[in-house]
């Protein structure tokens, strides 16, 4: 059975916070705003020196349209030590994984975009 190791499960939840607000283009002063807690706070919760509040991290999770169990994908191990197999979160919607796909593609250099598109010539292969 998977077992959630607590001494490091604040900081992988803070860093997946991070993670899904970068990816979404969102300061940490503007998602501190909008899900009512202090920059400060924030910032103790993203770099894992804080427990997070439950209400803060449902807050945030709406707020990211991210399901909450995605923000534990890394906590979990299993008794061997190996991490346990999780799928990744993918919005439902296309319009979604454009809105990403359009947030991501920029930052991306030139290489990046090359390899990005082999990827997927491959993979749509018949």
């Amino acid at each position: 059975m998977a077992q959630l190791p607590s001494d490091s499960a604040d900081k992988q939840v803070g860093q997946r916070i991070q993670m899904r607000r970068k990816e979404l283009g969102i300061t940490a002063q503007h998602l501190a705003e909008l899900v009512d807690i202090s920059h400060q706070q924030l910032s103790r919760y993203e770099r894992g020196t804080n427990k997070i509040n439950v209400a803060h991290l449902v807050n945030i999770a709406i707020t990211l349209d991210t399901p909450i169990s995605w923000f534990f994908i890394d906590c979990f191990t299993e008794p061997d030590g190996n991490k346990q197999k999780q799928l990744e979160y993918v919005p439902v919607k296309d319009a979604d994984l454009k809105s990403r796909f359009e947030k991501i593609w920029p930052r991306l250099t030139h290489k990046q975009r090359r390899i990005l598109i082999m990827l997927l010539d491959e993979y749509t292969k018949q």
